[in-house]
């Protein structure tokens, strides 16, 4: 026999039998599992059980799932482990493939102060990674509007490096560069607002650049001190500690590159920050697209002879 227990909440001290196959538990009377809570969502989760293993789905609940300290990610199913809590809204259930005497009740419940402190931590950490991705994607709607906004694209790019600088405040130098669809070579450099004008050398690593446009991929460095080889040992020398470089492509076309680095401490950069510019990036090589295109256009128009008939 497999049991579900309710160690904490509006049905504390509550168990209920689980049948093999698909248990669904939520707030509505319809569920297999019915806990009248409401911080759970009328179709709250759905636990399957297949032979003696336990599989819960979050069904995309209001207030999420908790389960092994951390929030289980709506529609994907994961095996649960007999005895863990698992935190549905405030209520904080547990799974086991027997009856649970008093003194198994009390050992889970003191699990139960543990995971609240967990999904305390959890909550925390969900609440600035939402903040921080809400930035992002108003960072990303910026970049779009202004892309299309009319402006030219030099002046759209100046302003993008400026809400990415803010964005990403451990960014000492950042710089867009635009290629030559057909040489790959270099035809136009944005520059951030960090960075001075009057330096005679190029405010960037050009070997970083170099290798980027040469391959297409993006290059990132968290610490260049731990790292080996001819672009770190080129760093080190320009005193960059960290360094983000990535493509700028669209429909396989390279446009340029965005180039963002850090002079003053290293781990400047994360994974996320790296996907943030390939979206940026694909959005201003589609720009440049269109703007070469128009431009080939006009010229095109302009270098036709009128029919004087």
């Amino acid at each position: 026999m497999a049991y579900l227990y309710v160690l904490s909440g509006p049905g504390k001290g509550r168990s209920f039998r689980l049948r093999e196959g698909e248990n669904y538990i939520g707030r509505a009377i319809d569920n297999d599992i019915r806990i009248e809570d409401k911080t759970l969502s009328r179709k709250h989760a759905r636990i399957v059980l297949k032979g003696s293993r336990f599989f819960i789905t979050d069904l995309k609940s209001e207030n999420r799932t908790f389960f092994d300290s951390a929030y289980l990610e709506p529609g994907s199913q994961v095996e649960l482990k007999a005895g863990v809590p698992i935190a549905l809204g405030t209520t904080i259930v547990t799974v086991s493939l027997s009856e649970t005497d008093d003194g198994q009740m009390t050992s889970f419940s003191e699990t139960v102060k543990l995971s609240r402190a967990d999904i305390e931590k959890a909550s925390e950490l969900a609440e600035r990674r939402d903040e921080a991705e809400e930035k992002r994607l108003q960072l990303l709607r910026e970049a779009s509007d202004l892309l299309i906004s009319g402006i030219s694209i030099h002046d759209a790019l100046e302003k993008i490096l400026q809400s990415i600088t803010e964005e990403l405040n451990r960014v000492d130098r950042a710089a867009i560069l635009l290629t030559d669809p057909l040489t790959g070579e270099i035809e136009e450099t944005v520059l951030g607002p960090r960075v001075p004008r009057h330096e005679k050398t190029a405010p960037y690593s050009t070997k970083v650049v170099e290798r980027v446009i040469a391959v297409k991929r993006p290059v990132m460095i968290s610490n260049t001190k731990t790292e080996e080889g001819d672009i770190a040992d080129t760093l080190k020398v320009l005193k960059v500690q960290c360094v983000l470089c990535s493509p700028m492509i669209f429909a396989s076309r390279l446009a340029g590159v965005i180039y963002l680095d850090s002079v003053r401490r290293p781990y400047g950069f994360r994974e996320d920050d790296l996907a943030l510019l390939m979206e940026i990036g694909q959005q201003i090589a589609l720009a440049v697209e269109k703007a070469r295109f128009v431009s080939d256009i006009s010229k095109v128009a302009e270098s036709l002879v009128p029919d004087e008939e």
